[in-house]
């Protein structure tokens, strides 16, 4: 019985070397399990070299990015926003100054050429519309002379009085765009004083660092102002130095 088993023991020993994949004890108990090999294929290999290498070259990279990153964060303090450095806004002491508006309409010299020259071409154009409101009522007049005496006829009358619906139109539309016209100037006048007025205010106030600046005007809402405060000659000095260096 002992010769059998050793036989057979021998024989799956054979087995284990010839196939190399099982192993086993005396007993004929299996003690290690080893996969066969297998024969590879030349084909592959080249292919697997270059799939690997460049795997290990993106990890690689990746590896060497997050060094970097990780090495910026360390000397920029992290996710850390940046801070905003605020310009200090200069307190004010608090005074209050004005200007009179009077004064600056009277003096400043902008203003009187400005002034001066819409006024001159406002009393042009409404000569010239009142010369053209003339010439229409005296042909009006003339047409109902000539209509009551029966000097013209029907035809006549009718064209007559079309001709003179006509021409009051083109009185009217004419003069309406002139009033328009004339008032966007005036406007625009009136903005560029404004403008100029509130920049010599900021200069002038560069002296004082006020922290309130008023107009006052006679009938305004301001009834009485300190004339200690009162800062409208510097302002209108300051004025008229600029407006002669932009006429220069």
């Amino acid at each position: 019985m002992e010769e059998i088993l050793e036989e057979k023991n021998e024989v799956m020993k054979n087995e284990v070397v010839e196939n190399n994949a099982t192993l086993v004890d005396e007993k004929g108990f299996v003690v290690e399990n080893k996969p066969m090999d297998l024969p590879e294929k030349e084909e592959m290999k080249p292919f697997c070299e270059k799939k690997c290498n460049l795997a290990h070259w993106i990890v690689d990279g990746l590896l060497a990015a997050a060094v970097v990153t990780l090495f910026i964060l360390h000397f920029t303090g992290g996710n850390k926003k940046p801070q905003v450095v605020q310009k200090p806004v200069e307190v004010g002491t608090g005074e209050v100054v004005f200007i009179n508006i009077d004064s600056v309409n009277e003096h400043y010299e902008m203003v009187k050429i400005l002034k001066d020259t819409l006024e001159a071409e406002q009393q042009k154009q409404e000569l010239v519309f009142k010369n053209r409101q003339k010439a229409l009522e005296n042909k009006a007049a003339n047409f109902e002379k000539n209509y009551s005496s029966g000097s013209l006829t029907p035809q006549q009358a009718q064209y007559a009085q079309q001709s003179l619906q006509e021409e009051s139109a083109r009185l009217q539309a004419d003069y309406s765009n002139f009033m328009e016209d004339f008032q966007s100037r005036y406007a625009a006048a009136l903005e560029q004083m404004a403008d100029s007025l509130n920049s010599a205010a900021k200069r002038v106030n560069q002296n004082y660092n006020a922290s309130y600046i008023f107009t006052y005007q006679s009938g305004g809402q301001l009834l009485y102002a300190d004339p200690a405060h009162d800062i409208t000659q510097e302002v209108l000095e300051e004025l008229n130095k600029s407006f002669k260096k932009k006429r220069k």
